[in-house]
């Protein structure tokens, strides 16, 4: 038996974080923005400073999830720096002068403890009481030569990359007015992502949510747009099982693909085809993340076989949990 997008509305409403429920979080994260302006407003140094702010991650595209007790709201809050030509080879530094300039700005939150001294973290979180809101603290550096391009630092091993947050939010504004559904397949594969506990860690690789959603804009723009949003899900799960998965590039990106890399897949980020989003992966890893998507897509196809609404939905149960439901 097939679902509709109507019914599988409800289960997409179901994980989404509710409108009512964005008050709170906002109220907070305004807070955070107006303690930002104003510090960079007052800010005459001429030597490293902050001179600009940007939203970015799930909140921003629209395909955040509601918080569950191993997944809280996170919002990516990307910190623009600039003062110091070289400070991109300095992560140390860099750091330093953030977790310095966040303690300025919230002197009675303990920041320091989420920083790593060797500076291999990708952001600092502030941690809001109440909600639980996690805003992750991300340095980058502008590049005098790239418009919109920054440097951002990894989040392990002191690594940095070339990228452009700008880039990728525009890139997700045109995936979602081209595909009315796409922030639901998003959504919806990313909470099978969950659910499975296939989701990157401090130390273990993952299927990360960038890569959920360049994968799925990936398929809408080789294989056509899919506005049904059973069709679209399937879909992933069948080119994610697939024999062979492929290198993804954009080509809107700058740079191209290395010509040889140690993960076991490439999904090349929009902005630039030089940054492989699963750069973590391991072949133990990526197996079982194929083999679960197999299951999916086989259980899947199985429910479109059943002959009655209460059999489908055990079968899409076992695919998403027991959160999925149709009324």
């Amino acid at each position: 038996m097939r679902f509709d997008n109507q019914q599988l509305s409800h289960f997409i409403h179901k994980i989404k974080l509710q409108p009512e429920n964005m008050g709170k979080y906002r109220d907070q994260l305004a807070n955070l923005k107006k303690r930002l302006e104003t510090k960079i407003a007052q800010d005459d140094s001429h030597g490293l400073k902050v001179t600009k702010y940007l939203i970015g991650g799930s909140w921003k595209k629209h395909t955040i999830l509601r918080p569950t007790g191993d997944h809280p709201i996170d919002i990516d809050l990307l910190l623009f720096v600039e003062g110091d030509s070289n400070i991109q080879n300095d992560l140390k530094k860099l750091y330093g002068f953030i977790v310095d300039y966040l303690v300025s700005i919230y002197p009675q939150k303990d920041i320091r403890k989420e920083y790593d001294a060797q500076g291999n973290n990708k952001s600092v979180t502030i941690i809001f009481s109440g909600t639980g809101l996690e805003v992750d603290i991300v340095p980058v550096v502008p590049l005098d030569n790239l418009p919109d391009y920054v440097w951002q630092p990894s989040r392990r091993g002191g690594k940095k990359y070339i990228t452009s947050v700008s880039r990728q939010l525009t890139f997700s504004l045109a995936h979602r007015k081209q595909n009315a559904s796409y922030t639901a397949i998003v959504r919806a594969i990313k909470w099978w992502r969950n659910y499975k506990e296939l989701y990157p860690t401090d130390d273990e690789p993952g299927l990360s949510s960038f890569a959920i959603e360049l994968i799925t804009a990936y398929l809408d723009e080789q294989y056509g747009v899919e506005e049904n949003i059973e069709e679209g899900i399937i879909r992933f799960f069948q080119f994610v099982s697939g024999a062979s998965f492929p290198i993804i590039q954009f080509e809107a990106a700058i740079k191209h693909v290395p010509k040889s890399f140690d993960p076991p897949i490439y999904v090349g980020d929009n902005t630039n085809n030089e940054n492989n989003v699963a750069r973590r992966m391991t072949e133990d890893k990526w197996a079982e993340i194929v083999s679960e998507a197999e299951e999916a897509f086989d259980t899947l196809n199985m429910a479109i076989a059943r002959n009655n609404e209460g059999d489908t939905i055990q079968e899409w149960k076992s695919v998403f949990g027991p959160t999925f439901n149709i009324k």
